[in-house]
């Protein structure tokens, strides 16, 4: 509903076109800040947090490197001799005790013998105990349990090659925790990834992959960094929450949406204003249009009431009515002037093909240009004229365009090419019913020539076949003839047969191409037409060995209105042709109903049919090749024969073949689609 209503008002969419260009560059701008500053905002908190890492990191170094150092200047100290005698003097635990207390919490001082035994330490509970772990260790320190140890060597100040000892200083990492942040919005913690973990509790999403590396989720930038020295297998982690870090951009993103909203406020409070002195005579415009359509006034025009660009549309729109009021009477002329051309074409159209022959043909034609051409020079003439019409016409005999002759109409003097063009039509009028009469001449003299050589060999070869035929039967019968002798005068009675069919085929064809053959329709049973032509044939098929079967669909009507003669005459077609063509195997008639169609099939095993050649079989003296035309005698009128005969009771005959030794069905069906189409379609 709003998107139609925007379509409908020009006002609406000056608004939102105005919103859209003043917004769309804060937009871009507001975008490019956004992505912008944030990037750099967390590019900067990186960086930070990687100073704060290398800094924290440089401290524990450093205090670590200190108590090393501590622990070697005790065991410099010639106190330290103290450890030979049997019973120690206590300075050197006194002495371990106060350097312990000034390195601070966390740290313990041991001095033990060279088997590992605990002779003076900063806490008396330790003293006389077996030291657990080995004491020569390559980087001269240890970490165990969140514990670090240091070794030193302690030298006898008498020889500087003696060993009298060793100095331990055992120091908890958990001291190290002095060195995070702790605070809210930033996290940190020592981890060695396995079984320490010192500093704040907070999950950081984090893996420890890299020597250094930064990370950025969804609610915090971190950054890691392996610590070296003493701690070269722990790392150093860093985390400082993302909503503290964008906390600035957070804070323009929200001064740039309302100084957005202001802006919005103004340029609809604007555009408003503004938009009814644009849009006041672009409707009036409207209205303008609208009178005219409905009164077709097109004199109306507008009153110019600006020189702005409005003011010149509206100088423009009523030159654009004068324009197509004149438009429109110049066409209103041009119509009327087509329409009387074309209704004068009809009338010269009806008068022409109403001609016999061409004098007439021109007679008429030229009487009725004469009628639409007053006062103009009109002549038919036989030779050709500069100013005229060739008139030409198609010989059929040499299958060529011939001159006719010329209607002199003095094309010069037109002005307009449709008035030539109207004239040229005449012309093509006249050629084609020119044609028209010739071919139907030739036609006639065809049909006549036709008409005259069946009625020729009707009458002059019927009677000379039936007394070949009777004179043949007559020499069978009584007269004494050796056995060569008989099948001589047998052959001379089949063939004189064979030449009786086709004589009264061909007529039967010319019949129904004349229309002559009648139909005479009555309530038949079919089944009693397949018996009969069971009947008759049966012998045939005997003589060759074939099995002959009557299929019948029961319990069905088959009973239809059509002409008996002619149904049967098209099953002994079809039958006389599967038994011919079948030389082994079966013939079968099947009868019944299939997809609401009575349908009548021939069905064989014989020779087959490929199928590019299924069609062709309903032509004219055709059969399938040269082979079975001289194996199989015949005229190639019999399939031609039925399909016609069946077109004449509205029935039809249709070829079925899966290919050559594939045998054919040939089916009748009785309605308007045989079901074998109707299922292809």
């Amino acid at each position: 509903m709003f998107f139609a209503k925007i379509k409908k008002s020009l006002r609406l969419k000056l608004l939102l076109n105005l919103l859209f260009v003043s917004l769309l560059p804060f937009a871009l701008l507001f975008t490019y800040t956004v992505v912008s500053m944030q990037s750099k905002i967390v590019d900067k908190s990186i960086k930070e947090q990687y100073k704060r890492v290398q800094t924290i990191a440089s401290l524990m170094d450093a205090h670590l490197q200190s108590l090393q150092k501590e622990l070697h200047f005790l065991a410099s100290l010639d106190l330290m001799d103290d450890i030979l005698a049997e019973d120690i003097d206590k300075r050197v635990s006194i002495l371990l005790a106060k350097k312990a207390s000034d390195l601070g919490a966390g740290v313990t001082l041991m001095a033990l013998t060279p088997s590992g035994v605990i002779v003076a330490a900063s806490h008396n509970m330790l003293l006389n105990a077996p030291f657990a772990m080995p004491l020569e260790h390559a980087k001269n320190f240890s970490i165990v349990k969140g514990k670090l140890f240091l070794y030193t060597k302690i030298y006898a100040s008498f020889n500087a090659n003696k060993v009298l000892g060793y100095l331990v200083l055992r120091y908890d990492l958990a001291q190290l925790d002095k060195y995070l942040t702790h605070e809210a919005y930033m996290h940190s913690f020592i981890t060695n990834k396995a079984d320490f973990y010192l500093g704040d509790t907070t999950q950081l999403q984090v893996h420890l992959e890299k020597s250094s590396a930064d990370v950025i989720t969804k609610e915090h930038v971190i950054v890691y960094e392996q610590l070296g020295g003493m701690l070269e297998n722990y790392y150093l982690v860093y985390g400082v929450d993302k909503s503290l870090a964008l906390k600035f951009m957070y804070d323009f993103i929200s001064f740039m949406l309302y100084v957005a909203l202001f802006g919005i406020i103004v340029i609809v409070f604007l555009a408003l204003r503004y938009s009814k002195s644009i849009v006041r005579p672009i409707e009036k415009l409207t209205h303008a249009l609208q009178h005219i359509e409905q009164t077709q006034d097109y004199s109306h025009t507008l009153s110019v009431e600006s020189s702005d660009e409005i003011g010149t549309l509206t100088d423009s729109f009523n030159d654009m009515l004068l324009v197509t009021s004149e438009a429109l009477e110049a066409l209103g002329r041009e119509n009327r002037l087509r329409l009387e051309r074309f209704i004068q074409l009809i009338e010269v159209f009806n008068s022409i093909i109403q001609t016999k022959d061409a004098n007439e043909c021109i007679d008429v034609a030229m009487a009725e240009i004469g009628k639409i051409n007053l006062g103009h020079d009109l002549a038919f003439v036989k030779t050709k004229v500069p100013d005229g019409i060739d008139l030409y016409v198609k010989d059929y005999e040499a299958n060529q365009k011939r001159y006719f002759g010329t209607i002199r109409l003095a094309l010069e003097n037109f002005k307009d090419t449709n008035e030539v063009d109207f004239y040229h039509s005449i012309a093509n009028m006249i050629m084609l019913q020119l044609e028209k009469i010739a071919l139907i001449q030739r036609t006639t003299a065809i049909s006549n020539a036709k008409s005259a050589f069946i009625s020729h060999m009707s009458h002059e070869l019927r009677t000379p076949l039936h007394s070949i035929i009777g004179s043949s039967q007559f020499l069978i019968a009584y007269e004494n003839m050796s056995d060569a002798q008989q099948d001589t005068i047998a052959n001379i009675e089949s063939s004189a047969h064979y030449l009786l069919n086709m004589i009264n085929e061909i007529l039967d064809i010319a019949k129904i191409e004349s229309g002559k053959m009648q139909v005479h329709c009555e309530q038949t049973d079919l089944q009693v037409i397949v018996q009969n032509s069971y009947s008759m044939l049966q012998p045939l098929a005997e003589d060759k060995g074939l099995q002959f079967e009557i299929i019948v669909q029961k319990g069905q009507n088959l009973s239809v209105y059509t002409d008996a003669k002619i149904v049967q005459q098209i099953v002994i077609n079809l039958l006389s042709n599967a038994i011919k063509f079948t030389e082994k195997g079966f013939v079968r008639i099947e009868l019944g109903v299939k997809d609401d169609t009575i349908a009548l099939e021939i069905v064989d095993s014989g020779i087959g049919i490929q199928q590019e050649d299924l069609s062709s079989l309903f032509d004219d003296f055709t059969q399938v090749n040269s082979t079975s035309e001289n194996r199989y005698k015949g005229s190639g009128l019999g399939l031609s024969l039925s399909k016609k005969l069946a077109h004449l009771v509205d029935a039809d005959v249709i070829l079925e073949s899966e290919g050559l030794g594939h045998g054919t069905r040939a089916i009748l069906c009785f309605l308007p689609y045989c079901y074998s189409q109707m299922k292809v379609s």
